[in-house]
């Protein structure tokens, strides 16, 4: 068999094989970060509407309540295991200069000043990314292969007897620096 597949079209052909990648997380995720009632709410302003009276001081209220709540969420996210491995293969240096602090603070509406509410956004945009973005964060997440097979119509799929098939890990230079340095410090 040759390594393409001419398509009926004329003139274009497809490699015979392929690779799925998928982010390594559900991508219902993302929907954790969206506060139960909160867009509802802002939607009983209308453009041009006053925003102050009882209405406003509520919703304000639901806001707050509801930003905390989400910052909490992301803390449960930032906490996982699995997230700091993906986020470890991606950019290990934000273990200990975002996640670590944001995982001390203890949110609360008077408390999301700049520094906690970039920290969040740090892990939402990770989190975020890691749901729904279709690639191997830094080689984090499952990649499937397929091959074309023209003769059939539509679909075929022969799944694997487990979710992972092989799992490799290779070292990074940072990583035998680090043993390197350490051995070069023990007399």
């Amino acid at each position: 068999m040759s390594g393409y597949v001419e398509l009926p079209t004329g003139g274009w052909r497809l490699w015979s094989q392929f690779a799925l990648r998928g982010p390594g997380f559900p991508a219902a995720g993302v929907l954790a970060l969206a506060p139960a009632g909160l867009a509802e709410g802002a939607d009983k302003f209308e453009v041009g509407t006053d925003l102050s009276g009882a209405d406003w001081t509520a919703f304000e209220t639901l806001f707050s309540e509801a930003m905390v709540a989400t910052a909490q969420e992301l803390q449960r996210i930032a906490a996982m295991p699995t997230f700091r491995a993906a986020l470890a293969w991606q950019n290990r240096q934000l273990l200990d200069s975002g996640i670590a602090p944001f995982l001390a603070w203890t949110p609360s509406a008077a408390g999301r000043t700049s520094m906690p509410r970039q920290r969040e956004e740090l892990v939402a945009h990770y989190w975020q990314r890691f749901c729904v973005k279709n690639d191997t964060i830094g080689f984090f997440g499952p990649v499937g292969w397929g091959r074309w097979d023209l003769s059939t119509r539509g679909i075929t799929v022969d799944p694997g007897t487990g979710l992972v098939d092989a799992s490799q890990v290779y070292f990074s230079s940072w990583a035998i620096d680090q043993v390197a340095r350490t051995v070069e410090a023990d007399p």
